[in-house]
């Protein structure tokens, strides 16, 4: 017989659990009043499913269930015909679980319901790109660690009836108080495990993004990829990637002229907030990803002479992009929030790409285009190679004519040229003269946001690198391209986002306005474009990363923060909690060292007394041994020694204690189901030489532990145990009457 679940406790924390769960579903839309419309909407029909269940023994009728069950299949045929089978899914999964919740009876129903619940926090936490999702992630456990403590405790009520005419089971009262102390252990011990222990390297899984669909597609580019495939021998879209890479792609519409102007941004519009979050890329390193390429400079802006696309079509779900296939592949997910693109921004060089859409062009630098702009919430994956040997990602599309990326201006100052010498006289080979030049910007030259802001078009390239020493990121990239080019070195300025924001919490790097960016690619012979950083608010190239802890993480994305809010001038709570968690760093860091060089000391002294503590350690396992096989007759010693410790009133209550683990070294311990009584009869079957005492220490136990009466002849009793106990030290061990 299935018994309800009557715990108003287990029927509350379940409450807690689903409804988290479904606003954590409800979040991922990112909406706010929608989530918490959303929220407030499953927290009534599951509340109202828990009630009934509650206060209805039998089933529910039927027409409550089935209807709700019914408005549940007409949800998900509605969601899967506009956002999708997996949305479509996890409704269904919702209205499931609200028409069980008035059938809700037993262990197993609310096992169920748990489940669920984790079935959707688990989609949610792949949706998931707030921090706040945490909050959430860990009400959910606590509220299920309630739920399953409960269930627990029903268990052992269902254990303790003896029929069904023992009526249903009744949950006792919990102390909420323990319970709420067990949690809180949890929750420090789990959050000590995930901000100081290093985590293993995430599992990445393939990720095909469907958001999009025929909005990205073009008939007419379609149709021109086909001619292209049809009448070229190289086709760029060849997987083996050999084909196209230096061929000039075909004529075609001129609509992407693109063009920077140094002195001027779309921030100093003032209608962009700096710290709008433009996208969310998840990758295992920070990464460089860039848009467009800029070879022509003209005083004080860049240009793309080159405009033309090649259009390729998909094979077999994915694009195939020119250029090597060898080398560090990285693999990154990317997902657009806000910003419009017609060019994805991809880490070079890119070579797979997995995106919405039916056809893309390709620029000569490598640039993909889309048919359109990029609409909030535009995915796409892509892999790209990287070099094994150096941090800096190089890009290969090789240029038939190095003249555009040798170009300058006729009012080219001397005064920059003469410079670049300056700075590079002791650099031997192209690459030490292009990481001089960027290693003297980053360091002789300050990087302000003002500029960005309020000084456009006033701040010429000579100007910021004789005069003023300070300026934004496209006036770092156009004085190392030029300066570059001064040299006999191509150059081209390449704008883009800087991917290095990483939250710990969600596992992302958040790219906002603010990283959108402007840095350098120089042609070097042998190795392609190869990227630098001559912006020094910005960090260089590097690596993957080592696998850190979150404690780290968090201080260096607070760091980031906070230093992005001080650049503009603004009072940064992000820069207080990252001081705080930079003390707190720091303190780990050297409780660590001083736990290393306390073990390192330790195992030194250990190595210098090693025949010391091999001798203390067997004669320790001398002692033990001895102790173990003396056992008895210590604890005979001991029990007397403390007998005339025990007060009077507690004697008797004393030796029966004693002679139960007296007689336990002999096996003969008392039983869970045995009484006193019991017991004592069963030690009289082999010690009944000691009747009298035996039944004296019963008569003396029962009078104190039951009868409530104050035994006086404790001096008897002691006698009595005296007495049994020497015959139960020198008697044998018995393998029968085990506790």
């Amino acid at each position: 017989m299935k018994e309800p679940a009557r715990s108003d406790g287990l029927l509350f924390s379940l409450w807690v659990a689903l409804t988290v769960a479904a606003a954590a579903r409800a979040a991922v839309s990112g909406e706010i009043f929608g989530a918490a419309a959303l929220t407030l909407f499953w927290a009534l029909i599951y509340g109202a499913g828990l009630a009934y269940a509650r206060s209805h023994d039998g089933p529910p009728p039927k027409p409550l269930s089935n209807g709700v069950a019914l408005v549940g299949m007409i949800a998900f045929l509605a969601m899967l015909m506009t956002s999708g089978l997996v949305q479509a899914l996890m409704t269904l999964v919702l209205w499931l679980q609200a028409a069980r919740n008035f059938a809700l009876k037993g262990r197993r129903d609310a096992y169920f319901a748990l489940a669920i619940g984790l079935a959707l926090i688990t989609f949610s936490a792949a949706e998931a790109r707030s921090g706040f999702f945490l909050v959430a992630l860990a009400i959910f456990g606590f509220a299920a660690f309630i739920a399953l403590v409960y269930c627990h405790r029903l268990h052992g009520v269902e254990r303790e009836l003896r029929d069904d005419a023992a009526g249903p089971a009744a949950a006792h009262p919990f102390p909420i108080f323990h319970l709420s102390a067990l949690c809180g252990v949890l929750f420090l011990v789990a959050s000590a495990w995930y901000l100081l222990v290093p985590r293993p390297d995430p599992i990445h899984f393939g990720v095909v993004p469907t958001q999009g669909g025929d909005q990205y597609a073009s008939e007419s580019w379609e149709r021109e990829a086909r001619g292209q495939s049809a009448g070229r021998d190289g086709n760029i879209a060849d997987k083996s990637g050999q084909g196209g890479s230096g061929d000039a792609p075909p004529p075609t519409d001129r609509r992407f002229d693109e063009r920077i102007d140094i002195t001027r941004s779309e921030q100093s519009s003032g209608t962009i907030d700096p710290n709008a979050i433009v996208m969310y890329v998840q990758a295992d390193r920070p990464l460089y990803l860039r848009r467009r390429s800029f070879e022509r400079f003209e005083s004080d802006r860049w240009s793309a002479s080159d405009t033309r696309l090649r259009k390729i079509l998909p094979q077999e779900g994915e694009f195939i992009l020119p250029g090597p296939d060898t080398g560090d592949k990285a693999r990154y997910t990317v997902q657009i929030v806000s910003a419009k693109l017609d060019t994805l921004p991809l880490s070079a060089h890119a070579k797979q790409l997995v995106a919405p859409a039916s056809v893309i062009g390709i620029a000569r630098d490598g640039a993909v285009h889309l048919p359109r702009a990029t609409e909030p919430g535009f995915g796409y994956a892509a892999t790209s190679i990287l070099p094994v040997d150096i941090a800096r990602p190089i890009a290969h599309d090789m240029p038939a004519d190095p003249a555009p990326y040798l170009q300058l201006p006729e009012d080219f100052s001397p005064r920059i040229a003469g410079l670049a010498r300056e700075v590079t006289a002791s650099a031997a080979t192209p690459l030490d003269r292009a990481a001089a030049l960027e290693s003297h910007l980053r360091s002789a030259y300050a990087y302000s946001f003002e500029t960005v802001l309020t000084s456009q078009g006033v701040t010429p390239l000579d100007a910021f690198l004789f005069e003023t020493r300070r300026g934004h990121c496209e006036f770092f990239a156009s004085a190392m391209a030029v300066m570059l080019r001064s040299l006999g070195i191509p150059s081209r300025v390449v704008h883009g986002y800087l991917a290095h924001s990483f939250n710990p919490v969600t596992g992302f790097f958040e790219v906002r306005a603010f990283d959108g960016h402007a840095w350098v690619e120089a042609h070097i012979d042998g190795r392609g474009w190869m990227t630098f950083e001559p912006t020094a608010a910005y960090p260089a190239p590097q690596r993957k990363p080592q696998t850190g802890t979150a404690l780290f993480d968090l201080k260096t994305y607070t760091e980031q923060l906070a230093l992005q809010e001080a650049l503009q001038g603004r009072w940064s709570l992000k820069a207080t909690i990252a001081a705080v968690l930079r003390q707190v760093v720091e303190f780990w860091h050297a409780s660590v060292l001083r736990l290393r060089i306390w073990l390192e000391d330790l195992g030194n002294w250990l190595s210098a007394h090693t025949p010391a503590l091999a001798g203390a350690l067997f004669l320790s396992g001398a002692l033990a041994a001895s102790a173990y096989f003396f056992r008895a007759n210590l604890l005979f010693l001991w029990a007397q020694f403390t007998l005339r410790l025990t007060p009077a009133a507690r004697v008797p209550l004393a030796a029966f204690r004693h002679l139960e683990r007296l007689a336990r070294t002999r096996q003969l311990g008392k039983k869970a189901s045995e009484t006193a009584d019991e017991y004592i009869d069963r030690l009289l079957i082999g010690h009944a030489a000691q009747e009298n005492e035996l039944n004296l220490l019963r008569r003396a136990f029962n009078a104190t532990r039951y009868g409530g009466a104050k035994w006086v002849r404790t001096n008897e009793v002691a006698e009595a145990f005296s007495i049994v106990g020497a015959a139960l030290k020198t008697s044998a061990v018995r393998s029968t009457g085990a506790a």
